[in-house]
């Protein structure tokens, strides 16, 4: 079972698998619902539908992601591209999975790659970059980094300035 923030992993996944340098993403939880947008300058291969289970560029035995997000979002997904820029953009009930930050974002902030992720919850924003982290020390690849790494999304998910 994939919970929303394994959604978002999936989503950001996908755009390194599509080469992307740059990926920004962005989440919204109000209403019990999860508004998911992520970004990338990644390559882009249109599809007739690339969200069909198997319906992938990248080879045989892949192309699960998308079909992923669009089970769990109840289709209610997008695909799209315009001036290299790919967006994927897709809904999903709160299941709770982004209540604990650091949880939610570790696996994905230890990417090597330009990340940024900005969480919006409750009138409450939360913006997370890979540069913030690393000029923290606070990248989540080992023991000191990983509770670094919590100490500042607790922080930032107090609304705490964090310097």
């Amino acid at each position: 079972m994939h919970d929303t923030a394994a959604l978002l992993l999936e989503a950001i996944v996908n755009s390194v698998e599509a080469g992307a340098d740059v990926i920004d993403a962005f989440v919204d939880i109000s209403g019990g619902t999860i508004h998911v947008r992520v970004e990338d300058d990644g390559t882009y291969t249109a599809l007739s539908d690339p969200f069909q289970a198997g319906k992938t560029s990248k080879g045989e035995g892949r192309g699960r992601g998308l079909s992923i997000i669009k089970d769990r979002s109840e289709g209610r997904c997008r695909l799209t591209r315009g001036e290299g820029i790919t967006v994927l953009e897709f809904v999903a009930d709160d299941d709770g999975s982004f209540s604990d930050l650091s949880s939610a974002l570790l696996p994905i902030m230890n990417m090597d790659k330009s990340i940024e992720i900005t969480i919006r919850n409750d009138g409450r924003e939360t913006k997370v970059t890979r540069k913030f982290l690393e000029e923290r020390d606070a990248v989540p690849d080992r023991a000191s980094g990983i509770r670094r790494f919590r100490e500042i999304l607790s922080s930032l998910a107090k609304g705490d300035i964090y310097g």
